[in-house]
């Protein structure tokens, strides 16, 4: 994976920042002309809507900036979470693969579901510490926000607005996923009786 961090130190710049400093620690590698529409994706996003800019800043300060290729597993059923995705350009396919975690084989790979734009997913393990319930792969090349688990959770620790404002996102998220899962659940069994 190529990672890049975006360091505070660029952010104080203000939303014309164009520059982020290379994971690897070398100086302005990589130009980001695109920082205000991220700040502009993420605001939008499930996760962050209701974050004012200040708490947008620290988001992307924590945050950092991985380009997939096409094809690049970035979630693996079974295997542990590490950190929260939001999706910045591309898309990415949420499956369940032909080989469970369980072992089981499944006769094809499940697909559950295509994400664009702002979408998010690893949010459940960033939560819970479970291993990932589907696995999650870049259809095309994809730029993802990626905020790791060990950083999302000190952000939410030393921000009681920013922990209160996600936390209640996250939750009014599950609630609607939850709720759609009801009903087709309750489509199955409704045609089963016909």
């Amino acid at each position: 994976m190529l990672a890049m961090t975006v360091n505070a130190c660029e952010l104080e710049a203000g939303p014309n920042a164009r520059f982020c400093r290379s994971s690897k620690g070398g100086g302005r590698t990589h130009v980001m002309e695109n920082l205000s529409s991220y700040r502009a994706i993420l605001a939008n996003s499930v996760v962050f809507q209701r974050l004012g800019p200040n708490e947008l800043d620290l988001v992307l300060a924590a945050s950092q900036f991985i380009d997939a290729k096409p094809g690049q597993l970035l979630l693996s059923e079974g295997s542990m979470g590490d950190g929260l995705y939001i999706i910045l350009e591309g898309e990415i396919e949420v499956f369940l693969p032909e080989r469970a975690a369980s072992a089981a084989h499944r006769p094809t790979p499940v697909r559950l579901n295509r994400l664009g734009l702002g979408r998010c997913f690893g949010e459940y393990g960033v939560v819970d510490d479970q291993p990932s319930s589907a696995s999650a792969a870049a259809l095309g090349p994809a730029r993802l926000c990626f905020l790791p688990k060990a950083q999302f959770r000190r952000l939410l620790e030393r921000n009681d607005h920013v922990a209160q404002i996600v936390y209640a996102n996250l939750l009014r998220f599950l609630i609607i996923r939850l709720r759609s899962k009801d009903k087709e659940l309750d489509l199955i069994v409704l045609d089963d009786k016909r």
